[in-house]
């Protein structure tokens, strides 16, 4: 198969372009990379299935062009919301599906490599400032940036962690996820899909932008068919989809649905999409980007909706717990609604003022 030198690699303007192409211009190129993926690799690929919202699209959309064929794969990590565990095992329906697991739980994780925290890009800077054997140009990198800018510094704000009571580490998502889809690699000798989108995070954008939806070659092989959709086409997708048939090429069909954990997808007036449950459902116990959320967070959502998984998130390590009422303190992240301690909590011009309720 001939393919051009853009689509694997973008030039300057080609991620723009893509960006903000039309709605029904993304999904027929989405289809074309989905395609031309499984023609490239002889049909021996996978789907990398979390029966979160991006994987559910698609999945729909691999399941409409290639039918039943493509395994998707789902990873029960443990840390997953119980209802979507539910939920992506029913992907079988669809066609072929396949459960597999870490070596290791979380606690275990957490316990020898430290808590994720902040950011993955941030807790990486921090593990290596606490433990790496770095040289002082490196250090003073990290610390102050250099002649080159700023970039890839270690934000002041989060420098005090570089002291925490606590072990901090990004290699979380390595070993419950990345370790076990490679061992299914080698196993299999399958190349992944994976549902990507460029509202990830600025690191996948970037590296998107540097590689187009299809990777054929490097460190990491890979198609992210979705990898220039921005959220609100993902949700005008499911929203067009919801209770419909995806139909297959063979004429059988399923009936599309996502996750319950998320609620309903509603449109607004502005024709803006919005969730009325969860917005993501990556791993529960998770504190990257929680400093960015507005209450109630996640883990105050969580005290209401999944007591028992919530219990254990706090319960202290030495307990059997994962010692993350520590962490959220330090981190000065409220973890309990003021229903539950009697008192309001309100940020006035970045002071915290309590008011008994």
């Amino acid at each position: 198969m001939y393919i051009k030198n853009e689509d694997l690699k973008l030039n300057e303007g080609f991620y723009a372009q893509r960006k903000y192409l039309p709605y029904e211009s993304k999904v027929k190129l989405a289809v074309c990379r989905i395609r031309e993926w499984y023609e490239y690799w002889d049909g021996m690929v996978y789907l990398s299935y979390s029966g979160g919202l991006d994987s559910t699209v698609l999945l729909a959309l691999i399941r409409m062009t290639l039918g039943k064929d493509v395994p998707a794969v789902f990873c029960n990590t443990g840390l997953e919301y119980p209802e979507l565990v539910r939920f992506a095992r029913k992907a079988q329906e669809s066609g072929a599906f396949e459960e597999i697991r870490p070596g290791k739980n979380f606690r275990q994780v957490i316990m020898e490599e430290g808590y994720p925290v902040i950011s993955k890009e941030n807790a990486a800077k921090i593990r290596k400032l606490r433990h790496g054997n770095l040289s002082p140009r490196y250090r003073n990198y990290l610390l102050n940036g250099d002649e080159r800018g700023r970039f890839g510094m270690l934000a002041k704000k989060w420098q005090s962690y570089i002291y925490a009571p606590f072990e901090i580490s990004e290699k979380c998502c390595d070993i419950m996820k990345k370790k076990p889809f490679n061992k299914y690699v080698r196993r299999t000798g399958r190349y992944p899909f994976m549902g990507i989108t460029q509202d990830e995070s600025f690191r996948r954008q970037h590296q998107y932008s540097k590689t187009g939806c299809n990777v054929y070659d490097g460190t990491t092989i890979k198609s992210q068919p979705l990898g220039p959709w921005r959220k609100q086409d993902v949700l005008r997708f499911a929203y067009e989809h919801m209770g419909k048939e995806i139909e297959l090429p063979d004429g059988s069909s399923y009936p599309f649905a996502i996750a319950p954990v998320y609620g309903k997808i509603e449109k607004d007036l502005q024709g803006i999409f919005h969730l009325t449950g969860e917005q993501r459902t990556g791993c529960m116990y998770c504190a990257f980007g929680v400093t960015e959320e507005k209450e109630p967070n996640r883990f105050q959502r969580m005290q209401i909706s999944h007591p028992k998984h919530y219990s254990l998130c706090m319960k202290p390590v030495e307990e059997g717990g994962l010692g993350m009422k520590e962490v959220l303190r330090y981190m000065d992240v409220p973890y309990e609604t003021w229903e539950s301690v009697g008192q309001m909590r309100f940020d006035i011009h970045g002071e915290i003022h309590e008011y008994a309720a």
